[in-house]
């Protein structure tokens, strides 16, 4: 019992706190924010059901059915050019400004750290970009959720902010077994570093190797296992 109990203290010493690494690209930031934006999805779609949505810009809210939420516009896809264009860069559509506060400090962002994608104004896209999109700017600025309305011709990607949305649960770890498989089956991302930043960002301790890793909190401790193209092969937790 001793040797036992000596190996798992040992085992809880090899866990570290671990910071993000700075992106240098656009997929970095997608990593870097991809898993809790993906969660709170979760609870925002918990919040307003079913419902459509209804915009308006003259008071800078968004409304799902009796519930209406603030808004910042972050950029359009055109659904017919399979092409992104920024909130900032569509003078044509008269977006208020004070929509448009996210939409320019993530053109600032990437001028500082040469993202293109942040600064372009209009260029073509790959699938699920606009989601991307959300994500990124949902982690950035500690959104409660992103939004895509979709318009028709094309779908508009919104940050919301309101404490109507509760916030992310932390104490309970067993979501990371389920949000995070259902994250990686919906978009095209590195499966190992945004589980690292995922985990990062629920606060867990990590221990990595090659094709492992360990998150622990609380003591429970959360174990994923990748193949040699670093793909995710399983996610197990003892919570």
């Amino acid at each position: 019992m001793e040797n036992e109990k000596n190996n798992q203290e040992l085992n809880m010493a090899d866990f570290k706190i671990i910071e993000k690494l700075k992106p240098q690209s656009f997929n970095d930031l997608v990593e870097n924010y991809a898993g809790l934006s993906f969660e709170k999805q979760y609870i925002f779609g918990d919040v307003i059901g079913d419902n459509g949505w209804q915009l308006d810009m003259g008071k800078a809210t968004i409304a799902f059915g009796e519930l209406s939420f603030p808004i910042q516009v972050i950029g359009s896809l055109s659904f017919n050019t399979s092409s992104w264009m920024w909130g900032w860069a569509n003078t044509q559509s008269g977006i208020p400004e004070n929509l448009l506060l996210q939409s320019n400090k993530l053109k600032e962002f990437g001028e500082e750290h040469a993202i293109n994608e942040l600064i372009e104004p209009h260029f073509n896209v790959d699938e699920n970009f606009e989601h991307k999109m959300g994500m990124v700017a949902c982690g950035l600025f500690n959104s409660k959720s992103y939004y895509c309305a979709n318009y028709g011709q094309g779908t508009l990607v919104v940050t919301i902010d309101d404490n109507k949305i509760p916030a992310i649960d932390k104490s309970k770890l067993e979501k990371v077994l389920t949000v995070f498989p259902q994250l990686i089956s919906s978009i095209s991302i590195a499966h190992v570093s945004a589980l690292k930043n995922y985990l990062i960002d629920r606060d867990f301790k990590l221990s990595m190797s090659d094709k492992e890793i360990k998150g622990e909190k609380d003591g429970k401790v959360v174990t994923a296992e990748f193949d040699d193209l670093g793909r995710l092969q399983s996610l197990s937790g003892k919570l």
